[in-house]
């Protein structure tokens, strides 16, 4: 079987630090999770132990023996013994490390090879963004490596092109791109390094971005993913900012839900209703008889207040009769919200009271009731229709028409996301 591979590349160069200067070989690595550099030389015992101790960043300017300069803004001396054969220290890079030269204009072009993406064609343009993938050469290797290793593999490379955009505006454009595809595909899709090009300079920085939690899983074909970035862009660029914090941490906790304890999971999995009901800002209101109810327990409260009037000076009780209700407002907030954007709960079986209950049950006992109270669903069927239904829900809100990934007694199936949001996926 494949196994990960370090990325190494050797050089010479200068760490600085206080009012210190060393002069070593080094040896620059990068793997799904590590950045780092082992200095070879030149570090005693003594000065590399505080280093440790009192957590000096260290700077580090260079040249690698392909030629290209190295620059390292923040080292954290980790080790005075890396393993291996090299003696020397061992640093980890925290704010990233630059290969190259950059130059004062706009960048020609920026490429990113994405963690986590592995198939699918992109050519597309909107306001003057060239946006385009270059394919994963091992693609079936690459996924391969993910599901038997569960880590962050390079797959596809996304390149972008705009006359006149900064570095900045290259990086935080890749960033809207990386989401959507993360939505689309359900899982995180990240990159550790990312490159930006000059009629005669290049620079490369090694930085890994966050987000490459593996997720759940597809929710939109391969080939389908260049008709979603061109329906779903331009609406993500017209939502507020509160709405794409949130679909952003909803993309989140359907990812880490993918994970783990099933107890943690399914806590996941119910947050990003609250946080969607919020940002769309939809109100939810009690029913008739609710409300009914809410006015007697207030009242008979107020009664007792009168004739104890010193046993709940802080209002503690009158509290906790209204906290009582916020379940039957927040579920009525959701369900707004779904029926909004063609969801139907019913339909699509998924139990709503069912899944509060499981989240109350792990927020305040830190654990999964053993029986469920009117529950004959297994827990992760009831943990995988609330993923599935937030990612179409997530869809709908970008704006999204097409096929989705579905599936009927277990067998993977295709249909119009019409159908999906009104079909249960068994």
């Amino acid at each position: 079987m494949k196994s990960p591979e370090f990325v190494c590349h050797a050089g010479k160069g200068s760490f600085s630090f206080n009012d210190s200067v060393v002069e070593s070989p080094f040896v620059l690595y990068r793997n799904p999770y590590w950045i780092g550099v082992i200095a070879e030389e030149g570090f005693s015992y003594e000065a590399s132990t505080k280093l440790i101790q009192e957590r000096v960043p260290v700077q580090l300017t260079g040249i690698l023996n392909d030629g290209r300069p190295i620059k390292a803004d923040a080292l954290l001396l980790t080790k005075t013994n890396p393993p291996g054969n090299i003696a020397g220290v061992e640093f980890t890079a925290m704010e990233g490390v630059s290969l190259g030269q950059a130059d004062d204009n706009p960048p020609i072009k920026s490429i990113y090879p994405l963690t986590g993406c592995f198939k699918g064609e992109i050519a597309h343009t909107h306001d003057g963004w060239e946006i385009i993938t270059i394919p994963c050469p091992e693609p079936d290797i690459a996924k391969d490596l993910v599901q038997k290793w569960r880590i962050p593999v390079e797959g596809m490379v996304l390149q972008l092109k705009r006359n006149g955009s900064s570095m900045i505006q290259h990086q935080d454009f890749a960033r809207v791109v990386m989401t959507l595809l993360s939505l689309a595909l359900g899982t995180g899709i990240a990159c550790d390094r990312q490159v930006f090009t000059w009629a005669n300079e290049e620079l490369e920085i090694w930085r890994q971005w966050t987000g490459d939690e593996i997720g759940p899983g597809a929710i939109i074909p391969d080939y389908q993913l260049a008709k979603f970035l061109e329906q779903a862009l331009p609406t993500w660029l017209s939502l507020s900012e509160d709405q794409q914090k949130a679909i952003r941490l909803a993309r989140d906790y359907i990812n880490l839900s993918a994970r783990g304890y099933l107890d943690t999971r399914l806590l996941q999995i119910f947050q990003p209703w609250e946080f969607l009901v919020e940002a769309w800002g939809i109100k939810g209101k009690l029913s008739e008889s609710e409300s009914c109810l809410r006015a007697r327990l207030l009242h008979a409260r107020k009664q007792w207040n009168q004739d104890h009037s010193n046993c709940d000076v802080h209002g503690f009780w009158g509290n906790r009769i209204s906290l009582i209700f916020d379940w039957p407002k927040l579920k009525h907030a959701i369900i707004q919200l779904a029926t909004s954007f063609g969801l139907d709960f019913k339909l699509a079986a998924l139990d709503l009271d069912l899944l509060n209950e499981a989240r109350n049950s792990v927020a305040h006992s830190g654990k999964l009731a053993a029986h469920p109270t009117g529950s004959n669903k297994r827990t992760l069927d009831l943990l995988t229709k609330g993923q599935y239904c937030l990612q179409l829900l997530i869809l709908r809100m970008l704006r999204y028409q097409g096929p989705v990934n579905h599936s009927k007694s277990g067998i993977l199936s295709i249909v119009d996301i019409e159908e999906a949001l009104t079909t249960v996926r068994t």
